[in-house]
């Protein structure tokens, strides 16, 4: 008789207790709708709120956090997606010097889509190529294409291309390719489309150095054989080449300036005296221009008229030839003439970087090998006047030691771009009038 009494009390107590966890759930439930729609995040004036993240209720951060939208919502004018965008700072200022490349670059080149300047570089180790814009903070990856330890490249002026080399490490021969940069159209079933895919053309091996005509139409390089020094012209992917000179040197700097003309200079050291010759690749004349210095580093104007040289020795000292008159004129810098460009509309002026404080060497040999590295801010030289006048501290606005290399001025001449010989990075600078 005492079981079922027991049995039906126990029985009622459990019903009481599912009666009551039922309530609990309720109760939570209300609770949280009322979160959701009576205590969401206020909105700016004007704006219309539509439904509701769970992330505003979670310590991840809020959905609408705008310092981050920005930056992270916009597609570029391709169509492509944002993970092809490597840097935003949308919401700051754009910097007078900025760092632009996260890793060593091979080689670089600026120019202008109206009065913005544009740089295009290609990444060392994986052969991607950037884009960077003087009116954004924005870094865009414009390929995937990966092509491994590019050791230099050579950019067209218009950027739509560029001239990689690369070395075979087991044979240490250098292979070159033309790598041309196609546009992509946006298409709705690929969701990260880069804006430009690659077509590769091989060029023929070891070859030493490369120049590219200012138009972009044509290069001039060479290749050494048997000691002998032979010079092509062809089209950038290598088409329609024809052997033009051969010279029995083998160690030169060419640098296409204008028309058929390239100038050529003796490799520099300080053991040896350099020249620097004029060869028309059509003509085939090759004469001597201007003076001869130990350890050259000649940089001529875009004419060839004048060059800026810098000798060899303990410290590298700057003068300006007038390569029709053959003279001479010390200029009131020290640094290396490969660390200057000319200006176009306001020549004979340069901007260069020079070193704060030059460190004593045999000059160019001990730069070269990397024995000595030099803290260099920019300045503009007028060579008429022989004056110099300050235009950027490298240091005072990067906080980083610089060595200037491979420096070039935008087409519009307002922003100069260089590498830093010490870690192969990129920089973008603003020059203030």
């Amino acid at each position: 008789m005492g079981y079922w009494p027991s049995f039906l009390r126990l029985q009622k107590l459990k019903m009481t207790k599912k009666i009551l966890l039922i309530i609990g759930i309720l109760i939570v439930i209300g609770i949280a709708v009322f979160m959701i729609f009576f205590s969401a995040p206020a909105t700016e004036t004007g704006e219309s709120r539509v439904g509701f993240s769970i992330r505003d209720y979670l310590p991840f951060g809020n959905s609408d956090n705008t310092s981050n939208n920005a930056s992270t919502t916009d597609q570029n004018n391709n169509g492509n997606q944002d993970d092809n965008i490597v840097t935003t700072l949308s919401n700051q200022p754009i910097q007078e010097l900025r760092k632009i490349s996260n890793e060593p670059v091979a080689g670089a080149i600026v120019f202008n889509i109206g009065t913005t300047s544009v740089v295009r570089f290609v990444e060392k180790g994986t052969g991607n190529v950037y884009e960077a814009r003087s009116d954004s903070n924005q870094i865009l990856r414009l390929t995937n294409t990966t092509i491994p330890k590019i050791v230099r490249a050579f950019w067209l002026p218009s950027g739509s291309g560029f001239l990689a080399q690369t070395l075979m490490a087991e044979n240490e021969i250098i292979e070159t390719n033309f790598v041309k940069l196609n546009k992509n159209q946006a298409s709705s079933t690929v969701e990260s489309l880069t804006p430009y895919s690659t077509t590769i053309g091989k060029l023929p091996t070891d070859i030493k150095e490369i120049t590219i005509k200012p138009d972009g139409s044509k290069i001039f390089y060479y290749t050494v054989s048997n000691s002998v020094s032979n010079w092509y012209v062809s089209n950038p992917d290598g088409t329609n080449s024809s052997l033009v000179a051969s010279n029995p040197l083998t160690e030169w700097l060419p640098k296409w300036i204008a028309g058929n003309v390239v100038m050529m200079q003796n490799k520099g050291s300080s053991k040896s005296l350099g020249y620097t010759y004029s060869f028309d690749v059509s003509t085939k004349n090759f004469k001597k221009v201007g003076t001869g210095a130990a350890g050259i580093s000649s940089n001529p104007n875009s004419d060839g008229s004048l060059s800026l040289i810098s000798n060899g020795g303990s410290l590298p000292k700057l003068f300006l030839v007038d390569n029709k008159e053959t003279t001479i004129t010390a200029v009131s810098e020290y640094t290396l003439a490969e660390k200057c460009v000319w200006f176009k509309e306001k020549s004979p002026s340069v901007l260069c970087a020079v070193p704060y404080d030059v460190p004593r060497g045999d000059y160019p040999d001990v730069w070269y090998k990397g024995l000595v590295s030099t803290y260099d801010d920019i300045k503009r030289i007028d060579l008429t006047l022989n004056t110099s006048s300050d235009v950027a501290n490298l240091y005072g606005l990067s906080d980083e030691q610089i060595d200037v290399v491979d420096i070039s001025l935008s087409p519009d001449e307002t922003h100069l771009i260089f590498r830093n010989k010490i870690d192969g990075y990129l920089w973008l600078l603003r020059i203030e009038e």
